[in-house]
């Protein structure tokens, strides 16, 4: 047993926790909380995680986690950035097998579907030529009323005063009907909504659309529980630490894209965003290491969209 492991158990036994009473309490896997007592900090999920579940561990018996990771910074792994490894000679020709086999699946299966492919391509041809035959006929049908009316005088100069009448009307209704969707669009591109894109027990994705420029994040623990989190906004750590049920106000940087929240126990971290509340599993697909990417679109990028839509419709109206 290391030395970190003897005193956070120590700490346990005086606080009167059983191993099963502290995973209830932290939800960390019972095998995870043995591993970190024996110091056999391979058998954890990862090296980010060893640091997270020390520093809760440390919390929820009541050391000082600070010091407590200070003190055994060399004994405690240090999360290390994905080394790129060459492949050998023989994974590149596993790999150019793979290959071969894929373009030789991707062909079979554009032969499966190629006479599905001629006979759409008949149909369209078919579609094609009997468009074409009646515009012909619409062409020559025109002729003929045009030979017609300029047989009389007073019947063209009627013809003439409804057609203009005609596309008044029709240019009156387009002008209508583009100040509608223009109408449509402001007040959909006003109010910021909040979109879940995927998630699993280990990952979720939102996208944040008519974000407002300056964007406030508050985060907490519910009730008398503690969990760890890390907030980082275009590639920088902006805040991390251990939540409690005091609320945490993180101001998200002007202009900031995208931002991540990393989280140790997400079953216990509660968040609103600008005042509205952000459900961190809005599936309830459960999971306790979570990381959450929430992508934003800003209110002012989304009127430039709405208004260049409207600007599109109105032109081809006219």
């Amino acid at each position: 047993m290391s030395e970190i492991g003897q005193k956070l158990r120590d700490a346990r036994i005086d606080k009167g926790y059983t191993l099963d009473d502290l995973q209830q309490i932290t939800k960390i896997q019972k095998r995870y909380l043995i591993a970190i007592e024996e110091g056999n900090f391979e058998a954890l999920p990862g090296d980010f995680y060893v640091r997270a579940f020390v520093k809760q561990y440390a919390d929820t018996v009541g050391l000082d986690s600070e010091q407590l990771l200070n003190e055994f910074n060399d004994t405690i792994p240090q999360p290390q950035p994905q080394e790129y490894i060459e492949p050998t000679e023989d994974e590149n020709k596993a790999n150019t097998r793979t290959r071969t086999r894929n373009h030789d699946n991707g062909f079979a299966r554009f032969s499966r579907y190629l006479p599905t492919i001629i006979i759409v391509a008949v149909v369209v041809v078919i579609v094609g030529v009997i468009y074409a035959f009646a515009i012909g006929n619409r062409d020559r049908n025109k002729s003929v009323i045009q030979e017609s009316s300029s047989m009389t005088v007073s019947s063209e100069s009627s013809s003439k005063a409804s057609s203009q009448s005609s596309s008044s009307s029709s240019q009156a209704a387009s002008s209508s009907s583009a100040k509608k969707a223009s109408s449509a669009n402001k007040k959909s591109t006003t109010k910021p909504k909040m979109t879940v894109t995927s998630e699993t027990t280990t990952s979720a994705a939102f996208t944040y659309s008519n974000a407002p420029t300056n964007n406030t994040l508050v985060l907490h623990a519910s009730d008398t529980k503690t969990a760890w989190v890390a907030v980082t906004a275009g590639g920088t750590q902006i805040w991390q630490g251990t939540l409690q049920s005091a609320p945490q106000s993180i101001t998200i940087p002007s202009g900031t894209t995208s931002f991540t929240i990393q989280t140790g126990n997400a079953e216990n971290t509660k968040a609103k965003i600008n005042g509205k509340n952000f459900n961190l599993d809005p599936n309830n697909v459960g999971g306790f290491v979570k990381t959450i990417t929430v992508t934003m679109t800003t209110a002012a990028a989304s009127s430039s969209a709405a208004t260049s839509s409207s600007q599109a419709t109105t032109q081809t109206s006219n």
